[in-house]
């Protein structure tokens, strides 16, 4: 049976406060529960969150996943915290709604015949790259000149006449 800890909505009409429950996964948001380790009211101020720590350390170490509501409260009294201390792979739980692979993006068919037609248009200018860097190559291999202590001037033009 896989267990989930996650909050039960109780109190009246626009005045809700919850309880943690551990409860079967199946089971509806209300319904039945196997056993309630803690409380939440979000209206109070400042909001109260109450735990139980020892139930609430050995339901997760038994395999419960918490919603993401009760990882954020358990978060912010600290027992996710020491839960990732013992277990370092709980650290970073996968985000909601993301894949587990990264999506390939969509590319339309005109985009995908104009990134065919731009590789021809690249070849010249790979070219051009190619011979800047065979004449970067050439110049780091010739040896640097010694700067000379007298300034060399450019040799005078024969007069004309």
């Amino acid at each position: 049976m896989s267990t989930r800890i996650r909050l039960r909505r109780m109190g009246a009409n626009k005045r809700p406060f919850y309880r943690v429950v551990v409860a079967d996964q199946r089971s509806p948001r209300d319904g039945r529960f196997i056993e309630i380790i803690g409380k939440y009211h979000p209206l109070e101020d400042p909001s109260l969150i109450q735990i139980d720590e020892e139930r609430a350390l050995h339901w997760l170490r038994v395999g419960a996943q918490p919603s993401n509501q009760v990882r954020n409260l358990m978060d912010r009294i600290g027992i996710w915290d020491k839960f990732v201390a013992e277990r370092p792979g709980a650290a970073i739980p996968p985000k909601p709604g993301q894949a587990a692979r990264p999506a390939k993006e969509k590319v339309s068919k005109k985009a995908a015949a104009k990134a065919s037609e731009e590789p021809s248009a690249a070849e010249p200018e790979a070219g051009v790259q190619a011979a800047s860097a065979s004449l970067e190559r050439d110049s780091a291999a010739e040896p640097a000149a010694e700067p000379s202590e007298e300034p060399e001037t450019a040799p005078e033009p024969p007069p004309e006449g």
